[in-house]
């Protein structure tokens, strides 16, 4: 075989290969033109037919009825085959992500939002890591699919979780509503961030701030694009226009989410501190509270574990806000928590962030990873604090990597400063910001690092941190251990 011909096969074998790819990741089906067409032509005869009748709300791709609490969305089924991963249930028109879900809508994100409003919903809170928020919280939703002539599917059997093999849980999903962003051609305008803001998500399988609706989990994108895939089971035709059907999962007047309120308080200690987080934990009276009930008269960690337990998650999510006493010291507050972080799960309760001026209860449980500079990928603030004379200080370190001409790895460069009060830790983290805006210097990540006493009281902390307690900064706390040395060598002036 002449060199002309092994290339021209090569090439042949390239393309072959390449459309194969091509096919299984198209942003669009086939049929996607006509579908339009039609979604068009059909909201024109509803607009008609359906004028003067304020029950309803006729928008392009979608008609909301008041009275019957259901909202319909025109959708398509995705180019998606089955056994393929799958990160979205449903996904605007405009997307570019139409390759990694499963229907596509004619709707836009913002205008089912407005007809869920519509229907008597208010939405709910998006997950939200910047600002502690790792659970989506809003009421629960029962999606559907339907064709003509066919009984509806709800969506949770289109799909299939490779680790069990089954379909996924039949939880419904969660109304937060996208975040706003600003609008590009005017700041004092918000806009619907799924409407402009790719993958433009309706409804995520994982859990994310820009979608109209969420999973009741907390999930990654990771997980799900590794475990998640279209059901053959359930075979939909590409490119097959259908009904996405939308219900409250709850009656009229009943709710999902469950609020409930966790009061911390001290209880006067005399003698030494604690040396034991059983000790720790005898020093707390808790009062755990659903609106003006109180679940557990007797303000015990028990009877608060019982009623936890107790919870009906059959008809509620239940979601705990925080609430710490100021005379609460840091090594019940530590004690307490590692109780918590153990119940902060899907099946058990869902964590609030934090009240403000106070710090999120997982900075009791910090990432010990975090301690070693030369293997950590960033290098976030380290503040000590030493109570002295009845008056706190600190010193805070700012760790950087400096990358030598020539070298295979970065050195790091430490700058030590005194802290006398919170207005110096203001100052100094706006002069590290400050710093951040050089050439070649990447901003500080919102981390740090706080080595503090444990007989501090919460009183204590929040007043020395915070500068740090109000701009969504992650803490890690540990307690009573010295801050790892830096090399005097590299301190820098």
């Amino acid at each position: 075989m002449s060199l002309l011909h092994r290339v021209v096969v090569l090439l042949f074998a390239m393309a072959t290969v390449h459309a194969q790819l091509d096919i299984p990741f198209k942003a669009r089906p086939q049929g996607h033109d006509e579908n339009r067409v039609r979604v068009a032509r059909i909201h024109r005869d509803e607009l008609q037919r359906f004028a003067g009748d304020t029950n309803l709300l006729v928008l392009p791709g979608l008609i909301a009825d008041r009275q019957t609490r259901r909202v319909e969305v025109r959708v398509e089924r995705s180019a998606v085959g089955p056994n393929a991963p799958c990160e979205f249930l449903v996904v605007s028109e405009s997307s570019d992500h139409g390759y990694e879900a499963l229907l596509i809508a004619f709707a836009r994100p913002s205008d089912i939002h407005a007809a869920l409003r519509f229907i008597g919903t208010d939405p709910g809170q998006s997950y939200h890591p910047p600002t502690h928020r790792f659970w989506a919280k809003g009421e629960r939703f029962l999606l559907s699919v339907l064709a003509t002539n066919t009984a509806p599917i709800r969506v949770e059997n289109l799909l299939i979780d490779r680790r069990t093999g089954a379909a996924l849980p039949p939880d419904g999903f969660l109304f937060t509503g996208s975040r706003r962003i600003p609008a590009s051609d005017n700041p004092n305008r918000s806009d619907y961030a799924a409407d402009t803001f790719q993958p433009m998500a309706i409804a995520s399988l994982f859990s994310t701030s820009d979608a109209v609706f969420e999973v009741p989990r907390s999930v990654s994108k990771e997980t799900v694009y590794r475990n998640t895939t279209v059901n053959p089971d359930f075979p939909i035709d590409e490119g097959a226009l259908l009904t996405w059907v939308i219900e409250p999962a709850l009656p009229p007047g009943a709710t999902t989410v469950q609020d409930l309120v966790l009061h911390v308080d001290a209880i006067p200690r005399t003698g030494n501190p604690p040396g034991s987080k059983v000790e720790a934990l005898a020093d707390l009276r808790v009062q755990l509270r659903e609106g003006s009930t109180v679940l557990n008269p007797d303000g015990s960690l028990l009877s608060m574990v019982q009623s936890i337990a107790a919870l009906d998650r059959q008809k509620h999510i239940p979601f705990l806000k925080l609430h710490w006493s100021p005379a609460v010291r840091l090594a019940s507050a530590q004690a307490l928590s590692e109780i918590l972080a153990s119940l902060d799960r899907e099946q058990g309760i869902r964590i609030e962030p934090p009240l403000p001026g106070e710090p999120y209860y997982r900075a009791f449980t910090p990432d010990r990873q975090l301690l070693d500079r030369a293997e950590r990928f960033f290098h976030p603030l380290e503040l000590a604090l030493n109570p002295q004379d009845g008056r706190i200080s600190g010193r805070l370190l700012l760790v950087e990597s400096v990358w030598k001409e020539g070298a295979s790895r970065s050195e790091l460069r430490f700058i030590e400063r005194p802290i006398l009060d919170p207005a110096d830790l203001r100052r100094e983290l706006a002069a590290d910001r400050e710093r951040a805006r050089g050439p070649a210097t990447r901003p500080r990540p919102n981390v740090m690092l706080a080595f503090v006493p444990s007989n501090l009281t919460m009183r204590q902390l929040t007043a020395f941190l915070e500068p740090v307690l109000t701009n969504h900064t992650a803490i890690h706390l540990l307690l009573d251990e010295p801050m790892p040395p830096a090399p005097p060598k590299d301190s820098a002036p």
